[in-house]
Order: structure tokens, then C-alpha cells, then sequence
């Protein structure tokens, strides 16, 4: 069954129509090309973990017989970012990752939903939702594209009487929603008031905190920390005092099998309120086969 998406309880995404909406005004129905599409689809699919620009050209474009490129790349982004901010969405959306590619953070809420009347009945049960805070990250983009709208015809009001059935399962199903939402509000509100960085932390290197960009399990912390060992002293990377160490290898944060082995780390300084300020990325690429 197509599925749509709703994010963050406004904005409704239908791959199926190359389209992104205001969940209350179909009106707003703003249209994106396919490549930008199916780089939104790649980002929702793996929220929380860095998509790398090498995968984007393999499922967005060489897939599809299509000739990809860092500034066809570039400019769905942008697009996507200025879609979103155009429908009311002022955070950032889509992060960047220098020099290894995007991530939508795990912190905004996507829901999947079979049609547009669940995703209307999951919002109408989850009003008093908290939602979680918005972390700010930042790398401008150009937003020198042109925005389509396009119009959907609205639904006729009237029900035909043999529906009454399929809305009485809808009623049921928006009170099993609304007490699973129930109790994910508590565990969102519990979450907010810890360190939001706290299981991003895998261990001491030196004077340096060794964070990951997305949580590791327990069972692969050593060879994660080893992996980061590794790294440091191929590439002479020494700990400096005061400075915290990012890092990510494709052996734990992509499902996807690119053809490579890439990893990334970031050494980064850090201001008076313990916050990365200036950064030093570090990037490798062993590649090992071919794309077919």
C-alpha cells in the first residue's frame, strides 16, 4: 500500500504524487522533481544516520540511468529546504554533514501513514503531543529555485451511508493512537530533561570525549572505539585539550551496501557552554568494488 508521511504533525509528504503539503489546506500542495523525491524518501528511510553523497548518486541518479553530480545534489537539497521553510517549517530541516553528505536528526517526528485520512486522524488525537526541541545545526544553501504550486481538488463533504463502518474502525484505531501517543509524550518529556548528547558518547580518547553520530549498541562500542583508535594514527590526528572527537564509520551507520568502506571524523573545539564550535574534518574512502 503507498505510504505518505507527516512531519512533524504539519506537513504531509506522498511520494506517490512527488508532492509535499499543509496537512490542513490542500491548497498548499507544492511539487519537487523526481531526484529530489527520492532523496527525501533515502533521508526519511535512514532518519537519524548520515546519508552519504556517494549513496545519493547511486539510488538517486545512477539507478535510474541518470548522470549524477555534487551540484544536482546540491540543488535538490536546497530545494527541499526552501519547500519545507515555505510551508511554515523554520528549523532546520536537513542537516549537513561536511564532506560526507545529509541527515534528518532522529529528534523531528515523521510519521508513516497509509493514506491522508490516517494521517488527519493522527493528528487530530495528538494535540497535546510535546513535541521534542529543535537542535539547531547550520550550512546554508542556495535557495535560488523556483517553487510550483498545484492545486488538489477538495473532497466532496457528503458520506455515503456505506462508509459508516470504515469510520467506526477509524474511531477505534484513533483511541489505540491516542494512548500510544500518550505514552510516548511521557518518555519524549522524560528524555528532554537529560543530556540529549549522553548516548551519543561513547568513551575517553586521551583528554578528548569520542562522540558517534548516531547511538552505538553496548556489544559494539570496542570495536567502534577501535575503528576511531585506528583512524586517529593513520592520519597523525592527535587529542588536542578541550577539544571533543566525532566519529562515524560506514560499518555501523549505513545499511546499505555502497561498495566501500568510508570514514569520518570531525575534531572540534569547544566554546564556554561545552558546544562544538570550530571544526577539523577528517575523510576516507577505501573502496574495495564497483558500483553496478
Amino acid at each position: 500500500m503507498p505510504m505518505v508521511y507527516l512531519i512533524e504533525n504539519q506537513i504531509v509528504f506522498n511520494p506517490e504524487e512527488n508532492s509535499l503539503s499543509l496537512l490542513s489546506d490542500d491548497e498548499s500542495k507544492i511539487t519537487v522533481s523526481n531526484p529530489a523525491r527520492r532523496i527525501l524518501l533515502l533521508l526519511i528511510e535512514q532518519q537519524g544516520v548520515v546519508v552519504q553523497r556517494e549513496t545519493f548518486f547511486k539510488k538517486v541518479w545512477d539507478d535510474y540511468g541518470l548522470n549524477a553530480s555534487n551540484n544536482n545534489l546540491n540543488h535538490c537539497i536546497s530545494k527541499l529546504r526552501k519547500v519545507i521553510s515555505t510551508l511554515g517549517y523554520q528549523n532546520e530541516f536537513i542537516v549537513t554533514v561536511p564532506k560526507v553528505g545529509f541527515i534528518i536528526r532522529k529528534e523531528i517526528i515523521i510519521e508513516a501513514c497509509a493514506n491522508k485520512i490516517e494521517t488527519q486522524v493522527l493528528v487530530e488525537n495528538s494535540d497535546e503531543v510535546a513535541k521534542e526541541p529543535d537542535i539547531v545545526l547550520s550550512e546554508a544553501m542556495p535557495d535560488d529555485e523556483i517553487i510550483n504550486h498545484s492545486v488538489a481538488p477538495q473532497q466532496n463533504a457528503t458520506e455515503p451511508e456505506p462508509q459508516k463502518g470504515k469510520y467506526h474502525h477509524y474511531f477505534i484505531m484513533s483511541i489505540l493512537v491516542t494512548a500510544a501517543l500518550t505514552v510516548w509524550a511521557i518518555i519524549i518529556f522524560y528524555n528532554d530533561m537529560s543530556d540529549p548528547k549522553a548516548d551519543l558518547e561513547i568513551a575517553k580518547i586521551g583528554s578528548c570525549s569520542l562522540y558517534a553520530t548516531a547511538p552505538v549498541s553496548r556489544s559494539n562500542k570496542s570495536n567502534f572505539i577501535q575503528l576511531a583508535e585506528d583512524f586517529l594514527h593513520k592520519n597523525n590526528i592527535s587529542c588536542k585539550p578541550g577539544h571533543i572527537l566525532i566519529f562515524q564509520s560506514e560499518l555501523f551507520s549505513s545499511p546499505i551496501n555502497t561498495g566501500s568502506v568510508q570514514e569520518f571524523l570531525a575534531q572540534c573545539s569547544t566554546d564556554d557552554n561545552h558546544k562544538a564550535s570550530v571544526c577539523i574534518s577528517y575523510y576516507t574512502n577505501d573502496r574495495t568494488t564497483h558500483d553496478q
